[in-house]
């Protein structure tokens, strides 16, 4: 045992990161009623921070908190409902900020404490979040609307690169799904995209809208983990 104590000692192992913390920059879109259905379409740049607790070389807790802008427009679709109300504003476009918390999971072996090699892997990632935005009443007149914080279930996949010892830097892209349908109305003087011809009701298909943000991010390492020397050795 003393001998193999030895050895990892002179070949200087590495501790694995505990935390990282670093800034994230992308665009922000959606998906809804006044949207094209094309990836990136309407597309603003985001923002944020994120930081990352690692578990083990293949399950990290990720916490993001992001601000960006989203928008839409019927843009020629739809024209039945444009027909209807000629004079109505069919186009949005609001700030929104979002905070997750999110786990991610490896498909390889990522800063491995006994292996130099793992610094690349490709992930998957999910958990919860809260979106927050100005939400406007539809039931009040001249609302002015308020800050609203809504429950999404961020899901996204993504892929990240140890540079040295202290700088990591990756790539992702998710997706935000929400619980509600008005993130595209924007008060008196608009139509209700979901129930343009104020029947009071919306369809199944004309409900929930979706958030994506896609970007890239430089993180740095804060902590490392203690390393026994026996680790792993029975």
């Amino acid at each position: 045992m003393l001998a193999v104590c030895t050895l990892f000692q002179n070949h200087s192992i590495e501790a694995q990161d505990r935390l990282e913390l670093g800034a994230f920059v992308g665009s922000s879109y959606y998906f809804g009623d006044l949207s094209t259905g094309v990836p990136f379409a309407n597309s603003h740049v985001a923002a944020g921070g994120i930081g990352r607790y690692v578990f083990t070389d293949r399950i990290a807790l990720k916490a993001m908190a992001l601000y960006g802008t989203i928008s839409g427009d019927y843009h020629g679709q739809d024209l039945k409902y444009l027909e209807s109300t000629p004079n109505a504003n069919y186009s949005f476009k609001r700030s929104i900020g979002d905070v997750s918390a999110q786990i991610e999971l490896n498909f390889r072996s990522y800063d491995h404490k006994f292996i130099s090699t793992t610094t690349f892997t490709p992930y998957i990632s999910f958990g919860l979040a809260t979106t927050i935005y100005n939400r406007i009443d539809t039931d009040v007149e001249n609302s002015a609307g308020k800050p609203s914080f809504i429950l999404s279930l961020p899901f996204g996949i993504g892929a990240k690169y140890k540079i040295n010892k202290y700088i990591r830097v990756g790539a992702e892209w998710t997706f935000r799904k929400t619980f509600v349908d008005d993130l595209d109305y924007m008060g008196e003087g608009s139509v209700d995209p979901s129930d343009p011809y104020g029947f009071g009701e919306s369809t199944f298909t004309h409900n929930n809208d979706w958030i994506s943000f896609a970007g890239v991010y430089v993180t740095i390492s804060m902590l490392k983990r203690k390393t026994k020397c026996n680790d792993g050795i029975k």
